[in-house]
């Protein structure tokens, strides 16, 4: 009975295999899965290779992880689009995406995040480090905008704006004994996380000054600029300060301009 059923087994097994194809593992331990393309990666630098279903090509490939509801997938990764050869890399999480460096446990192991908080910040990406750029274009065309107004008296109300100099603190370390108790790190994991860490410190000793506002200060006299998340923690539009210099600039250019024709008349 035990030979019958090892056989059945085998059998089984077998016609899976050749009736689905869904895995195929090369002699050189590379794999490929839902489909093949003797054709692609002739330089044999994929360790692994996920096809769709779209076309020729098989475009569309996904790696869903977790639960995976009726409506699709709540995490995965990709080629973006559906019926669409785009050649472009699609990270998806229901509720958000996390950058992280380490093994992205605490709060200081994040980079960067795009988290699902209805009616406070929609559509904002939030950095935890400073981020350099050679440039940041912002969308101002007159389309995407409604209920356009003139800003008016702003000087009046930028003369009561503090301009402050401060020190960003930084999240506090986590010993690698208290983040990761009993288990074992790899060499480059260790390396990462001394890396990191001394990196900190380094920051800590530079003790770089910064320049700009407090949030809840300023928010009592432009509200319009402070935007408090579902923690409590608030964030300034700096870009939106920009209008409001020009117009009181302006405000001021036009009181000389009164001062130096009533002094003209007098002389």
């Amino acid at each position: 009975m035990k030979i019958i059923s090892l056989l059945f087994i085998f059998g089984f097994t077998i016609l899976t295999i050749s009736v689905y194809p869904q895995v195929k593992i090369y002699e050189d331990s590379r794999v490929k899965i839902f489909g093949d393309r003797p054709t692609d990666d002739l330089n044999k630098d994929l360790s692994m290779q996920v096809y769709g279903e779209y076309g020729q090509y098989l475009a569309n490939g996904k790696i869903g992880f977790g639960e995976d509801y009726p409506n699709g997938p709540e995490v995965y990764i990709g080629e973006y689009g559906q019926n669409l050869d785009s050649d472009k890399l699609e990270l998806y999480g229901k509720k958000g995406v996390y950058f992280t460096w380490g093994r992205g446990y605490g709060y200081s192991n994040i980079l960067g995040s795009i988290q699902d908080i209805p009616y406070i910040i929609e559509d904002a990406f939030s950095f935890q480090t400073d981020v350099t750029a050679n440039g940041v274009l912002l969308n101002s065309d007159k389309r995407y905008k409604k209920n356009i107004k003139p800003v008016t008296k702003s000087l009046s109300k930028l003369i009561n704006v503090k301009g402050v100099k401060y020190n960003l603190k930084k999240p506090s370390s986590k010993t690698i004994e208290k983040t990761y108790p009993g288990i074992e790190l790899s060499e480059k994991e260790q390396k990462d996380i001394a890396h990191f860490t001394n990196l900190e410190k380094k920051l800590k000793e530079i003790k770089k000054e910064r320049l700009g506002f407090v949030a809840q200060e300023l928010q009592i006299i432009f509200p319009e600029l402070v935007v408090e998340n579902e923690e409590g923690y608030f964030y300034v539009d700096y870009a939106g300060m920009i209008p409001l210099l020009i117009e009181a600039i302006k405000e001021q250019q036009a009181t000389i301009s009164r001062l130096q024709a009533f002094y003209q008349k007098q002389n």
